[in-house]
């Protein structure tokens, strides 16, 4: 019941009061991910974050979810970003960052995270 009320709040325009996001992102389901990184990383000599990064995000963002004043869960968030999906913008980031010398990399973390976010929606609990 908890979920139709906060759908209907936000149909209208509100957050219901007491709406948080938690994280349950476990820190064993983050090792494997780093240790992939890191190995891209030396691989790559650091451009190998472009892709990486955009894995952290979609990674974090599913598993929040979004919880009521009771702290029972109502939704949760789904991510559909897909780093690879285009491969000009890669391109174009690793000429970037080929060009700052690397500066390039601390700007696309944000762009990611902007890319990741924008493709995230709340899947309610029915």
């Amino acid at each position: 019941m908890a979920g139709a009320t906060a759908r209907l709040a936000f149909v209208q325009g509100r957050m219901p009061a007491g709406t948080q996001l938690r994280s349950d992102l476990d820190v064993r389901v983050v090792w494997p991910h780093f240790i992939v990184w890191l190995v891209i990383s030396a691989c790559t000599l650091g451009l190998g974050w472009i892709v990486v990064s955009g894995h952290f995000f979609k990674m974090l963002l599913n598993s929040t979810v979004v919880v009521d004043e009771t702290d029972t869960p109502i939704g949760r968030l789904v991510c559909d970003y897909d780093v690879e999906a285009d491969v000009m913008r890669i391109v174009r980031w690793v000429l970037l960052c080929i060009v700052t010398g690397g500066l390039g990399l601390l700007f696309y973390s944000f762009r990611a995270g902007k890319l990741a976010l924008s493709a995230t929606r709340i899947v309610w609990n029915e």
